[in-house]
């Protein structure tokens, strides 16, 4: 077909050409005008372009077939290539079967515990009064009572708060008399309290007045200490706790721990997890070792200043 349309390029040529000698004085050849062989060329022309195209796509599918077959191939190559190179580097120098990462984190040591005012006692005893509302029952009493006057530790993993490694611990106090009698192993200037004598009574007698709340604080707290103070002297501390009858028996034990910290003269904790914080998270709602060290520092004539924890 090729060959048919050079032919008539090369007759339409001769027709065009002025100087042709042999085809002068004819304008047609083997019966064929100029118009008739252009149109021929034409038709030839079209012919060659569509088989070229039906050429070309049946080009693709043919390689787009034998691309797909070659796939598993390859697939198989490079599976192979890396069973190989495990077999080939199979020193234990060389080997790595499981690669594994780990991280911690830790706070940086520096936490504080601020420290207020003290009490000045002659002995080691504090009179506590409980005023309850109608509703508070003797279960929830029985929660107050222990959240003082416990002496019971639990050892919990300093993990828990990212202040060490797991399988180091420390010590929490459940009451504070636990936790002050620890805070007597050091010598301080001042008595720290140790015993606590319970009393009920609505005249006011009585060194920390507890006043237990069905009522909701206006403000959305759940726990107010106030301390009457001459110095730096302690002369009487009047704790309430609000909404006392939602408050689960932990989150009860918690805020009086939180409270009785502040009737003792403690400030607040930089701690986010640390009793003493200004907001209680609850992940260890225990007496810490620093506030402990906080009671030594304040009792020890330390007032208005802070402790830094150890851990």
């Amino acid at each position: 077909m090729k060959q048919e349309l050079n032919k008539t390029n090369r007759q339409i040529k001769q027709l065009e050409s002025k100087n042709a000698t042999e085809w002068e004085s004819l304008d047609k050849i083997n019966g064929k005008s100029i118009d008739d062989l252009k149109l021929h060329e034409n038709n030839i022309t079209k012919e060659i372009i569509k088989i070229q195209k039906e050429i070309k796509k049946s080009r693709s599918k043919t390689l787009l077939i034998a691309e797909l077959s070659v796939l598993p191939a390859v697939f198989l190559l490079i599976f192979m290539s890396g069973v190989t190179d495990n077999l080939l580097d199979s020193s234990p120098q060389k080997q790595v079967t499981q690669m594994k990462t780990r991280y911690f984190t830790e706070n940086l040591k520096g936490d504080t515990v601020d420290t207020w005012k003290s009490w000045r006692l002659t002995g080691t005893t504090l009179a506590v009064n409980i005023l309850k509302s109608p509703r508070v029952t003797e279960h929830q009493l029985d929660v107050i009572h222990d959240a003082i006057s416990s002496d019971k530790t639990i050892d919990l993993d300093d993990s828990i708060v990212h202040k060490g490694s797991k399988g180091s611990t420390s010590v929490y106090y459940q009451g504070w008399a636990g936790a002050l009698k620890s805070a007597t192993k050091e010598n301080t200037k001042y008595q720290v309290p140790t015993n606590f004598d319970f009393i009920n009574s609505s005249g006011g007698e009585g060194d920390i007045i507890i006043t237990l709340s069905n009522i909701k604080d206006s403000d959305g707290y759940t726990g107010y200490t106030k301390s009457v103070t001459e110095e730096n002297e302690i002369l009487k501390s009047f704790i309430t706790v609000y909404d006392i009858s939602n408050l689960t028996d932990e989150q009860l034990a918690t805020i009086i721990r939180h409270e009785f910290g502040h009737a003792l003269g403690l400030g607040h904790s930089t701690a986010p997890e640390d009793l003493m914080a200004p907001t209680i998270d609850m992940t260890i709602p225990y007496i810490s070792e620093c506030n402990v060290d906080a009671i030594v520092d304040l009792y020890n004539v330390n007032e208005g200043k802070q402790t830094v924890c150890k851990k």
